[in-house]
């Protein structure tokens, strides 16, 4: 009951402040939630394959430094000259391309359905 009774406040609220607001604040209102709306919008598609491709270079970077790092930390712990950096890096630049590899594939065959010059007649 008192959700209820604070829902209809609420919305008498709002449509009494709607009633009250001459046109210019209207205007004005308006211009603003459509500026808000264009500030919102993305200048760049998240599925754009500019954002994709991009992506996947960034990904091959953050992986091989993420193996680097950790075998820096493990040279540290048990005192050894570089042996688990140079391990490590070779781990990460083997699972980074392997990825990097997998991603390409995957998009250049969505590419391949999408696109109809690529289908056979």
């Amino acid at each position: 009951m008192i959700f209820k009774r604070c829902l209809v406040n609420f919305t008498d609220a709002r449509f009494f402040k709607t009633l009250l607001m001459d046109e210019s604040q209207n205007k004005d209102e308006k211009n603003r939630s459509s500026f808000g709306k264009l500030l919102s919008n993305p200048l760049i598609k998240a599925d754009s394959k500019t954002v994709q491709y991009s992506g996947l270079g960034i990904t091959l970077v953050v992986t091989i430094l993420i193996f680097f790092w950790i075998g820096r930390w493990l040279d540290g712990q048990f005192n050894t000259n570089a042996v688990f950096t140079l391990i490590l890096s070779f781990v990460g630049f083997a699972a980074g391309f392997y990825g990097f590899y997998l991603n390409v594939k995957k998009l250049t065959e969505e590419e391949k359905k999408d696109n109809s010059k690529f289908k056979k007649s």
